[in-house]
């Protein structure tokens, strides 16, 4: 590729004087929501290391030498120059509005989560310290990982004993005064690399699952049911992911539970995965944790909650992606509204097709049966539905785009429509516009800029 030197030289410039620049969107070798969302890696990490370190990246300080290099890359800029090894910092802020044309008075998209809200939402104003081992297969690394995010979704990922109370109330800790806005810190560990073996020793994303907290490393502004209320978010202890072969690695840990830092009882539970792929067109993940109890709000205990999760990424062709997952849960006693056993369970698919540099085209179905009205529920306060639990099935249907016009910013508009065929709740009312509807059509969009 010919390098424009009338560009090269005004980003040399640009440079002397400070300026920050931009990537353009003059034939983009790839584009951003290649960076931040790939629906079929050859082998896909775990949740817990998404979104991946960003590749080096030209930036103020090596806009000369990138302006000299006639096959450069259209790499997105960078607020600090990344490393290829020690310590790099990066990040990117996301929000956007998803409105429902029911034009609900509390505002809210009833048990949606993330988006959650039919007004404006900045949802992640996201930072990232990591330094990536790198072991090669060969010797020693240390590294380690501290993430932070600022925005509505704090309110999702919380964990006892860190962001919250031992109440589980967010608004009690990290300075956070409402459930609007807050602080969150869900990742914080080192890692210590030896060969094809890795142990993270902290607190981290789980593996278990297919959508993840970061915004960067999803395709749809809003989220399956399964993600919110089927998995957990994060986990603290230790976890170990072993490369046992080309096509297959292992992972096992010991943790403390479900989204928890620190809790009145600590107890400790197993935590599993296994990826393999045929190297080609097909990746299969497993994931699995058992945990004797889990605390709840108003100090209620679960007991015995175990699920799992499996995850099939098909390569129909170059453009084209099929992703199946499969969740189940269980946990013994200790529902929230009832107080007994609960059981949930459900099945998404997604389809992702890659039109060009720029677009990219995505759609998601799901089903997912809350069989005893334990897990699904409205979760922030002034929520019309919040506290409420409904047993029965909860379908969604989402279609969407991902714009790319440059190297760092991708528009995500999207279409979902939501419908159950429960009744009511235990409280009398149902899961959509204000609780009198069984059913909702949002439309809206986002914006993801990383940095």
């Amino acid at each position: 590729m010919k390098v424009n030197w009338l560009a090269a030289a005004t980003m040399a410039i640009a440079a002397s004087v400070g300026v920050p620049l931009v990537a353009t969107a003059q034939t983009p070798a790839y584009s951003v929501s290649d960076v931040v969302y790939d629906p079929a890696p050859p082998m896909p990490m775990s949740a817990s290391d998404m979104p991946a370190a960003p590749a080096a990246a030209p930036c103020a300080c090596e806009a000369c030498e990138a302006a000299e290099e006639e096959e450069a890359e259209c790499e997105p800029w960078r607020l600090f120059c990344q490393k290829e090894c020690g310590w790099n910092i990066y990040g990117h802020v996301a929000g956007g509005i998803m409105a429902s044309t029911n034009n609900s008075s509390d505002g809210f998209n009833g048990p949606v989560s993330f988006a959650d809200q039919d007004r404006g939402q900045l949802n992640q104003l996201y930072v990232t310290l990591e330094n990536t081992i790198d072991t090669g297969g060969c010797g020693w690394d240390i590294g380690g990982r501290v993430d932070l995010l600022y925005g509505s979704d704090f309110i999702f990922t919380p964990a006892i004993g860190l962001e919250t109370s031992d109440d589980y109330f967010p608004s009690l800790q990290w300075g956070n005064a409402t459930d609007e806005y807050g602080l969150a810190m869900p990742q914080a560990y080192a890692e210590v690399g030896y060969n094809d073996l890795s142990i993270k020793l902290g607190h981290f994303y789980t593996n278990i699952g297919y959508e993840v907290v970061p915004a960067t490393g999803n395709f749809f502004y809003t989220h399956a049911y399964t993600m919110q209320y089927g998995e957990p978010f994060t986990h603290t202890g230790a976890i170990a992911t072993y490369k046992y072969s080309d096509t297959t690695t292992l992972v096992g840990g010991v943790v403390n539970g479900w989204d928890a830092l620190d809790r009145p009882v600590d107890t400790a539970a197993a935590l599993v995965g296994l990826t393999w792929t045929n190297g080609e067109d097909l990746t299969i993940a497993y994931a699995g944790i058992v945990s004797p109890d889990e605390p709840n709000l108003g100090g209620v205990t679960f007991t015995n909650r175990n699920m799992q999760s499996i995850v099939v990424t098909y390569n129909v062709s170059e453009s084209l992606t099929y992703v199946f997952q499969s969740d189940a849960g269980y946990q013994l006693e200790g529902s929230p509204f009832t107080g007994n056993s609960a059981e949930w369970y459900g099945v998404n698919q997604y389809l992702f097709y890659t039109i060009n540099d720029c677009w990219k085209a995505g759609m998601r179905f799901e089903w997912f049966r809350d069989d005893d009205g334990a897990r699904v529920t409205g979760l922030r306060q002034g929520n019309a539905v919040f506290g409420s639990g409904w047993a029965g099935d909860f379908y969604n249907l989402t279609v969407g785009m991902n714009y790319t016009p440059t190297a760092n910013l991708t528009i995500r508009p999207e279409l979902r429509y939501d419908f159950t065929d429960v009744e009511q709740s235990l409280n009398g009312d149902l899961p959509f516009n204000d609780g009198t509807d069984s059913d909702q059509l949002l439309l809206g969009f986002d914006a993801i800029y990383i940095f």
